[in-house]
């Protein structure tokens, strides 16, 4: 699938877009996951784009949240006071919410276990008047929270130990109304929380559009007629992003990354991170590039800039690399050069990056600022910027420097940089790692001439244009509308059995037979593998024959997981619906594995593998 192109303003659908014809009709949510008092990097983008949805299109946005220690915060004043949000935009907390409600709306959650009038007999004996009282274990683990009300009366069990007291298993959360009375409980917080969000989300069409990594593990689950469910991924999806891959996928991103087809929309930051997911059959169709967007800094091509004087907003983390600008300002100082380097941002390598700037002379060229609010504005004076990032979801401190006319010269890296600069013409771009050529290209720049500087401003300028907020809400407006409300198609009876399945010199060759798809009629069909532990995930289409499946998992897409079990299963991706169904297999006679993998039945029945690890030094 290709990036949502540009569009020009006069470009709308008036029959879908209503309002000021940049997003389809209905209502919009996002939904993050939040801790404590900040927002922090991930949310502020939510926020940021929730307000330009709000602004530019006139409607109202919900921001919805579900941690706890927000209940206390009113986030939303201090938000908009500060101007970070939009008038239009409303703030939900899960736990506001519960202490807010009255009884009669209480009971609009619909609970999915058979409630136990007796749940309040658990609560534990409560110590003073804070909201939460706690039970934990003799490790320090969670065993169950009681929240109350407040107006004093317990309003929520969260018990983790419901297989046997004292150690965690087994989950209840059980609602309570005024007089103690048990209105819902629920096996897990997933279902929970789809219980309140049915309630804020109503039966009206709209569109929740996930940002929280934590939330995207569950939220796929959450399948409503009426609901456009988007998941953003915004950082690196490997396990391994400075290395080759392996099939190993990002711990925290494990749950959604697997469930893509779940949701109705997946978007990426960049081209290129969509195409490296699509090229490992990560989603049939679903994922669409929309970028974050960028502040528009107004930064002026030909105001006077001091050459030499370059910035550089990271944290200082072992990601962000900031040793090798350190190093390539150092080199190109003891060439010659007048350069200085000006770094925002804190972290825990401050120390050795500190000693990094001593033990290289270049106290008087480069300088550790600490974390600045709105630092980004010294890109307005500066003449360059450096990234020297092991990865990047989007590289956002790019745009902004480009938006301020500021030049940047960065490595090359997964993903982002290549998407946005064209070497040579509005930045620089250098292989990653390659210290010296970091160094080369900052001498290059260093040498051009003022009316080729200026060039490169003016055109840094306006790449960074492409990323404003309308033409960016335009896209977002293009995706959605692209989805239709559609019923969700379910074929949870759907079964899968291996007929035959064989390691050949190609890879491992099955043979399914697929039964209970009534009148369900999946638009492709894949067959999906995961390691039993660590992260390893990975699948490949089937073709249909009947009621035949075959597919075929070349050797080069399994022989670099480090884990010894996979299981398999079948993949049922609908137009608008998403199965996935575990492959049975009764007995291994249909089965013919090799020396270093071996196909077996497990002792319930289905399909699985165990990679031999062999002594590749033996002789043996």
């Amino acid at each position: 699938m290709n990036s949502i192109p540009e569009t020009s303003p006069n470009h709308s659908y008036p029959h879908r877009f209503p309002h000021r014809g940049l997003l389809p009709e209905g209502s919009y949510f996002t939904l993050t996951w939040t801790i404590g008092y900040d927002f922090g990097g991930m949310t502020t983008v939510a926020l940021e784009r929730s307000s330009a949805f709000a602004r530019l299109d006139n409607r109202r946005v919900e921001i919805l949240t579900l941690s706890p220690e927000m209940k206390e915060l009113d986030r939303e004043r201090e938000l908009r006071e500060s101007g970070t949000i939009d008038r239009k935009v409303k703030i939900h907390n899960l736990w506001q919410d519960l202490t807010a409600w009255p009884d009669r709306k209480l009971r609009r959650m619909v609970g999915t276990v058979d409630p136990d009038p007796t749940a309040a007999d658990d609560a534990i004996k409560r110590a003073g008047q804070e909201w939460t009282e706690l039970r934990k274990d003799s490790g320090d683990r969670l065993l169950q929270a009681d929240r109350y009300h407040d107006r004093g009366h317990l309003l929520v069990i969260d018990r983790q130990d419901m297989k046997k007291f004292g150690r965690r298993g087994g989950r209840r959360i059980t609602l309570f109304d005024r007089d103690q009375k048990v209105i819902a409980q629920w096996g897990s917080a997933r279902e929970f929380y789809q219980a309140w969000l049915d309630v804020v989300i109503g039966d009206k069409h709209s569109y929740l559009i996930c940002d929280s990594a934590f939330v995207g593990n569950f939220i796929h689950q959450y399948r409503r007629d009426n609901v456009i469910l988007c998941i953003v991924n915004h950082n690196h999806f490997l396990a391994d992003a400075d290395d080759e891959p392996t099939g190993a996928l990002a711990e925290d991103k494990f749950g959604y990354l697997r469930h893509l087809d779940g949701f109705d929309l997946a978007t990426t930051l960049t081209d290129s991170q969509r195409v490296a997911m699509e090229g490992l059959d990560l989603s049939a169709g679903k994922l669409t590039t929309v970028s974050n967007l960028t502040d528009d800094l107004h930064g002026d091509p030909y105001r006077p800039r001091t050459r030499h004087k370059g910035s550089m907003i990271a944290r200082l983390a072992p990601q962000k690399r900031v040793e090798d600008a350190i190093v390539a300002v150092a080199d190109v100082a003891a060439h010659g050069r007048q350069v200085t380097l000006d770094i925002y941002g804190d972290g825990e390598d401050r120390p050795m990056l500190s000693e990094l700037i001593q033990s290289k002379n270049a106290a008087d060229r480069v300088l550790l600022h600490g974390h600045v609010e709105g630092a980004k504005s010294n890109f307005l004076t500066s003449s360059f910027s450096l990234l020297t990032s092991r990865y990047e979801g989007q590289g956002l401190v790019v745009l902004e420097s480009m938006s301020a006319g500021c030049i940047p010269i960065c490595y090359a890296v997964d993903f982002g940089p290549a998407d946005i600069i064209e070497n040579g013409v509005n930045g620089f771009l250098v292989d990653p790692g390659d210290v010296d050529g970091l160094a080369d290209a900052l001498s290059t720049f260093l040498s051009l001439s003022e009316d080729e500087v200026s060039a490169m401003r003016r055109n840094a300028v306006s790449r960074a244009a492409d990323f404003f907020e309308r033409p960016i809400i335009r896209r977002w407006g293009e995706a959605l509308a692209a989805r239709s409300f559609a019923p969700i198609i379910r074929a949870e009876d759907a079964r899968a059995e291996v007929q035959s399945a064989e390691v050949t010199a190609n890879g491992i060759a099955i043979t399914l037979r697929v039964s209970d798809l009534r009148e369900s009629a999946p638009s492709q069909m894949f067959v999906s593998w995961k390691s039993r532990a660590g992260t390893f995930y990975g699948r490949v289409e089937a073709r249909r024959s009947g009621d035949l499946i075959t597919a075929e998992i070349p050797h080069s897409r399994i022989e670099h997981v480090t884990e010894e079990y996979v299981d398999f299963s079948l993949d049922l991706v609908f137009e608008r619906g998403f199965e996935r169904v575990r492959i049975a297999c009764v007995e291994d006679s249909h089965i013919k594995s090799s020396d270093k993998l071996h196909l077996y039945s497990t002792k319930h029945g289905n399909f699985s593998g165990r990679l031999v690890r062999m002594d590749l030094t033996s002789t043996s």
